[in-house]
């Protein structure tokens, strides 16, 4: 799998119009048949904001980096996962941007969210795939990349990876991108 190619162009594309803040909490699955996980109801809210001193471009590959310069609005993403019960399982939220047919995100990965192996069989690939979902189906890109902060999973680096690769994510090479050292990313195409 290619995610980028150093020797492509780099242009920007812009983000489908979208209001300041969306819920698609009936964009789930329309199949007739669904399974009890399927069953789950999610509440996705994302966001457009412009750029600050802090945002994900500045912390994943710095002030001199291609992004920093193209791209000009943030996307928040968060994402609500509740069982039957209507009781929330997770919620995952993260910042990104939209790049060169590639939608660029941080990991969801820390906080409550942090120690994959804390979490419920499955539970770690439904919320990728639900991710993944947002990602493909919303902006229309045709990858995902996914900014692993080193710092965040000090001792489970290898276990978030493996978790990750199991699902279809490759790792990318660093000098494609040319994120900070502190910053491991993972690829996916649709």
């Amino acid at each position: 799998m290619i995610i980028a190619s150093s020797l492509k162009k780099e242009i920007s594309i812009p983000l489908q119009p979208m209001t300041t803040s969306v819920s698609a909490s009936n964009f789930i699955y329309e199949e007739e048949e669904r399974t009890q996980e399927e069953e789950e109801a999610a509440v996705d809210i994302v966001s457009i904001t412009g750029r600050s001193q802090s945002d994900v471009i500045m912390q994943v590959f710095g002030q001199n980096s291609v992004f920093s310069n193209q791209v000009n609005e943030i996307l928040s993403i968060k994402t609500t996962h509740t069982g039957l019960s209507g009781k929330t399982i997770r919620t995952l939220c993260c910042e990104g941007f939209i790049h060169n047919d590639t939608v660029f995100i941080s990991s969801p990965f820390y906080g409550n969210n942090a120690g994959l192996l804390s979490w419920a069989n499955g539970e770690f690939q439904s919320c990728m795939n639900h991710l993944i979902e947002i990602a493909e189906e919303k902006t229309g890109c045709g990858a995902l990349i996914i900014c692993i902060d080193r710092r965040n999973h000090k001792d489970t680096i290898n276990t978030v990876l493996r978790a990750f690769m199991y699902i279809g994510f490759e790792m990318v090479d660093p000098t494609i991108y040319g994120q900070e050292p502190g910053y491991i990313l993972v690829g996916y195409e649709f």
